[in-house]
């Protein structure tokens, strides 16, 4: 990463809340991805019993947003996310905007030089020592009822992955090979019982013959 690329941290539950509604989800990271542009990638870490009755990964890919699930326990979203953090910063990364009013982000101010903003929604409370940290505090209109039944604002591309593009495209190849051969067999088929009608015929042409 350059020092110019900005790494986004959502807290998930801090910003979104306990296991959100999709619709929720999508809406509010929707507001928080458009309010901090342009960046390197965003990554949103939330806490998880149960994996099979869990949505919210699925969604956060959907919007572009890397999902960090971790098991309950105290400060475990903080935490992956400063690990994250810490290891981008390894590679150079030097601006990052959290997207929580924790105080567990002032360990990003520790080296001295890295660069913090933060995106809250108003009225939202905010650790006064993370606020005295942080470059600059963004609070944000918080979405209302209206605009969480409303779509995205924005749709990530149908196919953001390079991989991903690479299964559709042995998708599509494997479709397209299925119904050639689909109309090969059918056209052998026909072939072959029209052969066996006329093959009576022509032996019993040269029988009188």
């Amino acid at each position: 990463m350059l020092p110019t690329d900005r790494l986004v941290l959502i807290d998930l539950e801090n910003v979104v809340g306990f296991r959100p509604k999709p619709r929720t989800l999508r809406t509010r990271i929707t507001s928080l991805l458009n309010a901090t542009e342009p960046r390197h990638h965003a990554v949103a870490a939330y806490a998880a019993d149960d994996a099979e009755d869990d949505h919210t990964a699925s969604a956060l890919a959907w919007l572009g947003v890397a999902p960090l699930r971790v098991p309950p326990g105290p400060d475990a979203a903080e935490n992956a996310l400063l690990a994250h953090a810490k290891r981008m910063r390894a590679q150079g990364c030097a601006l990052f905007t959290v997207c929580s009013g924790d105080r567990a982000f002032t360990a990003l101010a520790d080296d001295g030089y890295a660069r913090i903003d933060v995106v809250i929604w108003e009225g939202q409370p905010i650790s006064s020592k993370l606020e005295q940290v942080a470059n600059h505090v963004r609070r944000l209109p918080r979405p209302n009822g209206e605009m969480l039944d409303a779509e995205p604002t924005t749709a990530p591309p149908r196919y953001p992955h390079p991989l991903q593009q690479s299964y559709r495209t042995l998708a599509d190849h494997t479709i397209d090979n299925l119904a050639a051969g689909l109309v090969i067999g059918i056209g052998l088929a026909l072939g072959h019982r029209f052969a066996d009608r006329l093959l009576p015929v022509r032996q019993s042409r040269a029988r009188d013959d």
